[in-house]
């Protein structure tokens, strides 16, 4: 495997693992009223979400495999997206404490794997 590979794959799992409490640290700052902290942090989320997507799609290229649930992650963003707009923060809290960060409470075990052709 090349270095760069390796560096981002290396890359993908430091984030990810971060992805859990980020969601928890979400909800709390939306229930204890810190809604612009938490917008910014959902900000800087879908946009990480959007880099292990393409690390993902890049890595399939490469013949590699994660098994991830970013998708379904991102599926998720939509309906928070929806509730923002509404500014239901009860809502956008919940769906980030009991949907998103469970979803990532076993990122430290999606490892890419070689796909033999």
């Amino acid at each position: 495997m090349n270095e760069l590979m390796q560096e981002t794959q290396q890359s993908y799992y430091e984030y990810v693992i971060r992805i859990e409490q980020g969601c928890q640290q979400i909800a709390n700052m939306l229930r204890i009223g810190q809604q612009a902290d938490a917008l910014q942090i959902i900000i800087d989320l879908s946009e990480g979400m959007g880099w292990l997507v393409s690390v993902e799609h890049y890595m399939i290229e490469q013949n590699y495999k994660v098994n991830s649930q970013t998708k379904e992650a991102l599926d998720m963003l939509n309906e928070i997206n929806h509730a923002l707009e509404i500014s239901d923060f009860v809502t956008v809290a919940d769906l980030f404490e009991y949907e998103i960060a469970p979803m990532f409470a076993s990122a430290s075990e999606w490892i890419f794997e070689k796909i033999e052709n």
